[in-house]
Protein backbone atom coordinates (compact mmCIF):
# COMPACT_ATOMS: atom_id res chain seq x y z
CA UNK A 1 0.00 0.00 0.00
CA UNK A 2 1.49 3.22 -1.02
CA UNK A 3 2.46 5.84 1.54
CA UNK A 4 0.51 9.52 1.77
CA UNK A 5 3.27 11.45 0.26
CA UNK A 6 3.27 9.34 -2.58
CA UNK A 7 -0.56 9.39 -3.25
CA UNK A 8 -0.39 13.39 -3.27
CA UNK A 9 2.63 13.63 -5.65
CA UNK A 10 1.05 10.88 -7.80
CA UNK A 11 -2.41 13.43 -7.42
CA UNK A 12 -0.17 16.40 -8.20
CA UNK A 13 1.56 15.16 -11.41
CA UNK A 14 -1.86 14.19 -12.47
CA UNK A 15 -3.28 17.19 -11.73
CA UNK A 16 -0.28 19.11 -13.34
CA UNK A 17 -1.23 17.07 -16.64
CA UNK A 18 -4.37 17.90 -16.26
CA UNK A 19 -3.37 21.40 -16.27
CA UNK A 20 -0.96 21.57 -18.79
CA UNK A 21 -2.82 20.00 -21.40
CA UNK A 22 -5.50 22.43 -20.84
CA UNK A 23 -3.62 25.28 -20.65
CA UNK A 24 -2.03 23.61 -24.13
CA UNK A 25 -5.56 23.41 -25.59
CA UNK A 26 -6.15 26.83 -25.04
CA UNK A 27 -2.76 28.66 -25.74
CA UNK A 28 -3.31 26.09 -29.12
CA UNK A 29 -6.73 27.60 -29.64
CA UNK A 30 -5.77 31.55 -28.83
CA UNK A 31 -2.70 30.91 -30.90
CA UNK A 32 -5.21 30.06 -34.27
CA UNK A 33 -7.42 32.59 -33.43
CA UNK A 34 -4.67 35.44 -33.70
CA UNK A 35 -3.01 33.59 -36.71
CA UNK A 36 -6.83 33.76 -37.99
CA UNK A 37 -7.05 37.41 -37.35
CA UNK A 38 -3.63 38.35 -38.84
CA UNK A 39 -3.98 36.57 -41.98
CA UNK A 40 -7.83 38.67 -42.47
CA UNK A 41 -5.72 41.25 -42.28
CA UNK A 42 -3.30 40.60 -44.70
CA UNK A 43 -5.84 39.79 -46.98
CA UNK A 44 -7.94 42.98 -46.40
CA UNK A 45 -4.82 44.50 -46.67
CA UNK A 46 -4.37 43.13 -50.43
CA UNK A 47 -7.43 43.98 -51.02
CA UNK A 48 -7.67 47.32 -50.45
CA UNK A 49 -4.47 47.62 -52.39
CA UNK A 50 -6.14 46.03 -55.36
CA UNK A 51 -9.38 48.64 -54.84
CA UNK A 52 -7.18 51.37 -54.71
CA UNK A 53 -5.62 50.74 -57.47
CA UNK A 54 -9.39 49.91 -59.15
CA UNK A 55 -11.05 52.75 -58.21
CA UNK A 56 -8.12 55.08 -59.76
CA UNK A 57 -7.87 53.27 -62.65
CA UNK A 58 -11.95 53.64 -63.69
CA UNK A 59 -11.96 57.04 -62.64
CA UNK A 60 -8.71 57.72 -65.68
CA UNK A 61 -10.07 55.89 -67.82
CA UNK A 62 -13.84 57.46 -67.61
CA UNK A 63 -12.45 60.78 -67.22
CA UNK A 64 -10.05 60.69 -70.12
CA UNK A 65 -12.79 59.23 -72.41
CA UNK A 66 -15.04 61.95 -71.61
CA UNK A 67 -11.69 64.49 -71.85
CA UNK A 68 -11.18 63.05 -75.85
CA UNK A 69 -14.69 62.73 -76.44
CA UNK A 70 -15.44 66.84 -75.37
CA UNK A 71 -12.04 68.30 -77.55
CA UNK A 72 -12.39 65.82 -80.16
CA UNK A 73 -16.04 67.40 -80.69
CA UNK A 74 -14.42 70.74 -80.66
CA UNK A 75 -12.08 69.98 -83.69
CA UNK A 76 -12.98 69.53 -87.12
CA UNK A 77 -12.37 66.12 -87.65
CA UNK A 78 -12.05 62.64 -84.56
CA UNK A 79 -8.54 61.59 -83.68
CA UNK A 80 -5.47 63.41 -83.11
CA UNK A 81 -6.95 67.10 -84.43
CA UNK A 82 -7.37 68.24 -80.96
CA UNK A 83 -4.27 67.33 -79.90
CA UNK A 84 -2.33 68.66 -82.88
CA UNK A 85 -4.36 72.09 -82.65
CA UNK A 86 -3.35 72.04 -78.92
CA UNK A 87 0.36 71.19 -79.44
CA UNK A 88 0.70 74.50 -81.67
CA UNK A 89 -0.34 76.51 -79.04
CA UNK A 90 2.55 75.10 -76.69
CA UNK A 91 4.67 75.07 -79.31
CA UNK A 92 4.38 77.21 -82.00
CA UNK A 93 6.91 76.14 -85.01
CA UNK A 94 6.72 72.86 -84.10
CA UNK A 95 8.17 70.32 -86.87
CA UNK A 96 6.38 67.18 -88.24
CA UNK A 97 8.79 65.07 -86.79
CA UNK A 98 8.30 66.35 -83.08
CA UNK A 99 4.62 66.56 -83.75
CA UNK A 100 4.62 62.85 -85.11
CA UNK A 101 6.25 61.44 -81.99
CA UNK A 102 4.00 63.37 -79.80
CA UNK A 103 1.20 62.19 -81.36
CA UNK A 104 2.37 58.41 -81.91
CA UNK A 105 1.65 58.61 -85.42
CA UNK A 106 3.75 57.60 -88.85
CA UNK A 107 5.13 60.45 -90.45
CA UNK A 108 2.50 59.64 -93.24
CA UNK A 109 -0.50 60.00 -91.00
CA UNK A 110 1.18 63.18 -89.54
CA UNK A 111 1.34 64.62 -92.96
CA UNK A 112 -2.05 63.83 -93.87
CA UNK A 113 -3.24 65.31 -90.82
CA UNK A 114 -1.39 68.56 -91.09
CA UNK A 115 -2.59 68.93 -95.30
CA UNK A 116 -6.15 68.68 -93.86
CA UNK A 117 -5.87 71.31 -91.08
CA UNK A 118 -4.24 73.92 -93.54
CA UNK A 119 -7.12 72.90 -95.96
CA UNK A 120 -9.52 73.73 -93.16
CA UNK A 121 -7.35 77.19 -92.37
CA UNK A 122 -6.19 76.51 -88.88
CA UNK A 123 -3.15 75.56 -89.41
CA UNK A 124 -0.21 77.32 -91.97
CA UNK A 125 3.11 75.42 -93.26
CA UNK A 126 6.24 78.36 -93.02
CA UNK A 127 10.15 77.84 -93.27
CA UNK A 128 11.99 76.66 -89.89
CA UNK A 129 14.06 79.28 -88.43
CA UNK A 130 16.77 76.45 -87.21
CA UNK A 131 16.42 74.36 -90.38
CA UNK A 132 15.74 75.25 -93.82
CA UNK A 133 15.02 71.37 -94.79
CA UNK A 134 12.59 72.00 -91.93
CA UNK A 135 8.95 72.95 -92.39
CA UNK A 136 7.49 74.59 -89.30
CA UNK A 137 3.67 74.64 -88.38
CA UNK A 138 1.92 77.70 -86.82
CA UNK A 139 -1.69 77.99 -85.89
CA UNK A 140 -4.05 80.43 -87.83
CA UNK A 141 -6.44 83.29 -86.42
CA UNK A 142 -8.78 80.48 -86.85
CA UNK A 143 -6.41 77.61 -85.55
CA UNK A 144 -6.39 79.81 -82.37
CA UNK A 145 -9.75 80.70 -82.01
CA UNK A 146 -10.55 76.55 -82.23
CA UNK A 147 -7.69 76.00 -79.86
CA UNK A 148 -9.54 78.09 -77.21
CA UNK A 149 -12.38 75.89 -77.90
CA UNK A 150 -10.59 72.47 -77.51
CA UNK A 151 -9.32 73.62 -73.84
CA UNK A 152 -11.81 75.03 -72.39
CA UNK A 153 -13.86 71.87 -73.01
CA UNK A 154 -11.17 70.14 -71.34
CA UNK A 155 -11.17 72.63 -68.43
CA UNK A 156 -14.89 72.17 -68.31
CA UNK A 157 -15.29 68.77 -68.24
CA UNK A 158 -12.09 68.18 -65.63
CA UNK A 159 -13.36 70.64 -63.38
CA UNK A 160 -16.69 69.06 -63.44
CA UNK A 161 -15.22 66.08 -62.27
CA UNK A 162 -13.74 67.71 -59.06
CA UNK A 163 -16.96 69.79 -58.09
CA UNK A 164 -16.99 66.74 -55.13
CA UNK A 165 -13.99 68.27 -53.84
CA UNK A 166 -13.84 70.75 -51.24
CA UNK A 167 -10.77 73.33 -51.65
CA UNK A 168 -8.55 71.74 -49.41
CA UNK A 169 -9.27 68.50 -51.16
CA UNK A 170 -9.12 69.91 -54.13
CA UNK A 171 -5.07 71.32 -53.10
CA UNK A 172 -3.92 68.04 -51.53
CA UNK A 173 -5.34 65.93 -54.73
CA UNK A 174 -3.29 68.52 -57.05
CA UNK A 175 0.29 67.63 -55.29
CA UNK A 176 -0.67 64.34 -54.85
CA UNK A 177 -1.24 64.42 -58.73
CA UNK A 178 2.24 66.55 -59.63
CA UNK A 179 4.44 64.01 -57.55
CA UNK A 180 2.62 60.49 -59.57
CA UNK A 181 3.09 63.04 -63.22
CA UNK A 182 6.97 63.45 -61.95
CA UNK A 183 7.38 59.38 -61.61
CA UNK A 184 5.62 59.00 -64.52
CA UNK A 185 6.50 60.80 -67.62
CA UNK A 186 9.50 58.89 -69.27
CA UNK A 187 11.31 61.18 -71.43
CA UNK A 188 10.22 63.93 -73.78
CA UNK A 189 8.36 62.53 -76.17
CA UNK A 190 6.53 60.70 -73.82
CA UNK A 191 5.85 64.70 -72.31
CA UNK A 192 4.67 65.97 -75.16
CA UNK A 193 2.33 62.83 -75.49
CA UNK A 194 0.89 63.30 -71.46
CA UNK A 195 0.67 67.07 -72.06
CA UNK A 196 -0.81 67.26 -75.67
CA UNK A 197 -4.21 68.67 -74.46
CA UNK A 198 -2.57 70.87 -71.81
CA UNK A 199 -3.00 74.59 -71.27
CA UNK A 200 0.12 75.66 -71.39
CA UNK A 201 -0.20 78.70 -69.76
CA UNK A 202 -2.31 77.85 -66.65
CA UNK A 203 0.47 75.49 -65.49
CA UNK A 204 3.53 77.93 -65.37
CA UNK A 205 5.69 75.47 -63.29
CA UNK A 206 5.10 72.00 -65.42
CA UNK A 207 5.94 69.22 -62.83
CA UNK A 208 6.08 67.47 -66.15
CA UNK A 209 9.13 69.89 -67.20
CA UNK A 210 10.36 69.83 -63.70
CA UNK A 211 10.89 66.36 -63.97
CA UNK A 212 12.62 65.88 -67.10
CA UNK A 213 14.89 68.84 -65.92
CA UNK A 214 15.89 66.73 -62.81
CA UNK A 215 16.72 63.50 -65.06
CA UNK A 216 18.55 65.25 -66.99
Amino acid sequence: MRSRPVIARSAMATMFRVISFSFQSVCTKHILFLLDVYAWRIYNFAMDEKKTENVIGAMVLGLADAVLRDTENQAPEKGQAAAAIALLRHEPGMPIEQMRRALGLSHSATVRLIDRLVADDLVVRRPSASDRRAVALHLTEAGDTRCDAILSSRFERIAGALQGLDPAERETYRLLTEKLLSNFVEDLDHAYSVCRLCDLSACPDCPVACSLRNKV
